[in-house]
Parts: C-alpha cells; sequence; structure tokens
C-alpha cells in the first residue's frame, strides 16, 4: 500500500476541524482539493472515513479507527 503522507495531514485536519472549507483555509490549499484526498485515501483503505452533514462532515467508524492509528504520529 502506498499512501502519500500528505493524505494523513490532510485527513487529520478535517477530522479535527470537522469541516472541509475550514479545513481547506487552515492547510491554504482548495476544497476541492481537500475532498479529491478525502476521496483518495477512503478509495486506498477500501473505507468510507467521514459522512458529509449540514454542519460540517464527522467521521465514520473506519474513520474513527484509522484516527486512532494516526493521531499519535501526527501530534509527534
Amino acid at each position: 500500500m502506498n499512501i502519500d503522507f500528505e493524505l494523513y495531514r490532510i485527513f487529520y485536519t478535517v477530522a479535527n476541524v470537522g469541516n472541509i472549507t475550514a479545513s481547506a483555509k487552515e492547510l491554504n490549499i482548495t476544497q476541492p482539493a481537500i475532498s479529491k484526498a478525502i476521496k483518495k485515501l477512503e478509495e486506498q483503505l477500501g473505507g468510507q472515513l467521514f459522512v458529509r452533514t449540514k454542519r460540517g462532515v464527522v467521521l465514520t467508524v473506519e474513520g474513527k479507527e484509522f484516527y486512532k492509528h494516526i493521531k499519535h504520529a501526527m501530534e509527534y
């Protein structure tokens, strides 16, 4: 499995912020680039990581599990 570290960083930021548009501003990249990166990561991992809501995004069960695995590494 070849996953770009940038995808992890984007996922981690969106998970913490809970909003794709706000995450795009924080990361200084476009909202479509965030959405594309999340989709690519989901395809590589084989599962849905977020559910979109009217207020932003929330982690799925798979997303929460993935978040647990990368949280310490990202904060390090």
